[in-house]
């Protein structure tokens, strides 16, 4: 992997008032196969009437070139440009043919004429660099992290072609980029199940969930779905919900929900991407002073800790999310993406008193980490 060998960044857990967190603008990355539905999403959301003041980066206007807009602003500069269209339903439609930064900085000059920012990527962009661009980055918070906050990561994925691209990925012996979005998604849309029997929806689910179990399924037809399901999860900053093993079915004009009981896995191993779910006892401080190190080690080196030769596959995590419990009562929650992550204690009680739980997403999660992990807390 490309940022494998970057310098790791150990992020202070600083409290802010709310007041200042409420000014943020919550940015959510889309990403997704090609051809998934991702535009279709994006087309709804920039026509429908939601009540929603949304924000929207598209690479260009493609089939969206029809929607209805108030006006049209268009600027150019050598050969930077950026074009704006003010939507009749509130929503903001952006084409900034620039990259990273620079787009976001030339939106938030209309800051005040929405309320959320939607990324849309490339349909074989990994979003786990893009959202670490955006979470804890101390550069970007000097400037623009002062006013934008990363709400979560969509990933889209078509419920017909979506197995045949989990099996074969990009490549035979590497992980290719849809298994890594998925990997880093906060929220999973298996859309066009329309055309899909249920007896494939139903394995479709399954290794969407072996690969990513803390991320909630939606299936939609024509990517419908309610708009609010999608924006304000706070998706790194939350404490994660852990959602059981079902999905939400959003049948076209209903909101009908359709639950899965199979059983939860706990280690899951597709085309290299491997997931780790573990349930974590009540911990003293000395504890998860202990697995604040591990966490610490597997992320910054690589490594197990005590392990001095290089593991059997490579080790890496792509987005880790955990929720511990002390034995004074008090809870704390992880949040991770590549080589960043926070722990800090919970402001509110989370309803969990008795247990907790750590699920890690990425590659080289063999049977090893988990009892590397578990001995932290019985040894």
């Amino acid at each position: 992997m490309d940022d494998d060998e970057e310098i790791p960044v150990l992020i202070e857990h600083e409290e802010k008032p709310q007041n200042e967190q409420s000014r943020k603008v919550p940015l959510t990355i889309i990403c997704g196969f090609l051809g998934a539905g991702k535009s279709t999403l994006l087309k709804r959301i920039l026509t429908e009437q939601h009540g929603f003041r949304i924000a929207v980066i598209m690479n260009e206007f493609g089939d969206t070139a029809d929607i209805e807009a108030k006006t049209i602003n268009v600027a150019a500069e050598g050969e930077e440009s950026e074009e704006f269209l003010e939507l009749a339903n509130g929503c903001l439609c952006c084409s900034i043919k620039d990259t990273g930064i620079a787009a976001i900085e030339k939106l938030m000059q209309r800051k005040g004429a929405f309320d959320h920012i939607l990324l849309e990527t490339t349909g074989l962009a990994d979003p786990g660099p893009i959202a670490a661009l955006f979470w804890h980055n101390e550069e970007f918070a000097t400037g623009l992290g002062r006013d934008i906050s990363l709400d979560g990561v969509i990933c889209v994925v078509d419920a017909v072609f979506g197995p045949q691209q989990m099996e074969e990925d990009h490549a035979s012996d590497t992980v290719g980029e849809s298994l890594r979005q998925i990997a880093g998604a906060d929220i999973l849309i298996l859309n066009k199940t329309d055309l899909a029997s249920p007896e494939s929806l139903t394995t479709t689910a399954g290794l969407l969930r072996g690969v990513n179990p803390a991320a909630p399924i939606y299936r939609t037809v024509r990517a419908e779905i309610d708009v609010g399901r999608l924006l304000g999860v706070r998706a790194y900053a939350a404490p994660p919900a852990f959602p059981p093993s079902h999905e939400h079915d959003h049948k076209h004009g209903d909101h009908e929900h359709e639950h899965d009981h199979a059983p939860e896995p706990t280690h899951y191993e597709l085309r290299g991407i491997s997931s780790l779910l573990v349930a974590v006892p009540v911990l003293s401080r000395a504890k998860l002073d202990a697995l604040d190190e591990w966490v610490r080690t597997v992320l910054w080196e690589q490594r197990l800790p005590g392990d001095v030769d290089a593991p059997a596959s490579p080790l890496t995590v792509l987005r880790c999310k955990g929720l511990f419990v002390l034995d004074s009562g008090a809870q704390y929650v992880l949040q991770g993406v590549r080589n960043m992550y926070d722990i800090a204690e919970a402001g509110d009680a989370l309803g969990v008193p008795d247990a907790g739980k750590l699920v890690l997403i990425g590659t080289g999660l063999d049977v090893r980490v988990r009892e590397s992990l578990e001995r932290v807390w019985t040894g």
